[in-house]
């Protein structure tokens, strides 16, 4: 197994783990809502970033895995069609991925690498009560993400050919 893969099962562990961090925050929240009437600014911007985080590296962690979804119906029993089908899967994903990253960083470029006439740092905002620059750092992690996920798959895709 390479270090991409070893790194997506790592994060990928991490990331179930975000949705223990999730619970949490809302037996927090709710708790502090309804039991003293102090309901916070910040839980529901943190359980965003946790679940965004968690299915954003998902992706990777399954082809890394190889627990992806497969319906073998067609080929099941049919060597020659089951070759050709993990390959038109990895030019597929190969495609798809490329472009999710391309648009992602396209969007993180805008939403993080944002200056004022006086040059301080302008991220893009959630416009929330907490006002964090949340949007900005996802759109990020979706192009690290989608690279990740590109990078596995390429990954896996040499392996079948050596």
């Amino acid at each position: 197994m390479s270090f991409i893969e070893r790194f997506a099962l790592a994060l990928g562990r991490l990331a179930a783990w975000a949705f223990a961090g999730i619970v949490l925050l809302m037996v927090y929240e709710v708790v502090a809502r309804y039991g003293f009437n102090r309901p916070t600014i910040w839980a529901h911007e943190a359980s965003v970033a946790l679940a965004s985080f968690a299915f954003i590296v998902g992706g990777a962690y399954c082809m890394a895995e190889g627990t992806h979804m497969r319906i073998g119906f067609l080929t099941d029993g049919r060597p020659r069609l089951a070759r050709l089908s993990r390959w038109l899967t990895v030019g597929a994903g190969a495609v798809y991925l490329t472009g999710l990253a391309y648009g992602a960083f396209r969007q993180a470029d805008r939403a993080l690498f944002r200056f004022a006439l006086d040059g301080s740092w302008t991220p893009e905002r959630s416009g929330s009560t907490l006002n964090s620059a949340l949007p900005a750092f996802l759109k990020g992690l979706l192009f690290l993400g989608a690279v990740l996920f590109l990078l596995v798959l390429l990954r896996q895709a040499l392996r079948r050919v050596g």
